[in-house]
């Protein structure tokens, strides 16, 4: 899946993938080094959670941009990266068609919520 999300994203000319991480280990790591204008967190990361790497470089760095994925179907997971920091969640079915437009949004410091998403959040309240 990083591979895709990759080469999807380094096809535009206005963005560039600057790393990559396969655990929420290097995920912070990796952040701290790079320093990325927007970092898309996947929440069921092996070793560190996503959520636990959203809580850590949040509060070390609380103007970082963060893009949270998940296969969860799950609006608790979603109100929690939210809540940590995350400025988008997206699920893995909408990566296709939401991808780009969530990092744009993210990247002009804009919350983005696909309509699903943002739908089911609000009937939820």
């Amino acid at each position: 899946m990083r591979e895709g999300i990759s080469a999807v994203v380094n096809a535009q000319p206005d963005m560039t993938v600057v790393g990559e991480a396969s655990d929420g280990q290097q995920a912070i790591e990796r952040f701290k080094a790079l320093q990325p204008d927007v970092s898309l967190v996947d929440w069921n990361l092996p070793v560190i959670r996503g959520e636990e790497v959203l809580t850590r470089l949040s509060a070390e760095f609380p103007k970082a941009r963060f893009i949270v994925i998940t296969a969860l179907n799950d609006d608790d997971c979603i109100r929690r990266a939210l809540g940590l920091g995350a400025q988008a969640c997206l699920h893995k079915d909408m990566l296709r068609r939401e991808l780009l437009p969530a990092i744009r949004a993210v990247h002009q410091g804009q919350q983005y919520l696909p309509d699903k998403i943002a739908n089911r959040l609000k009937k939820d309240n």
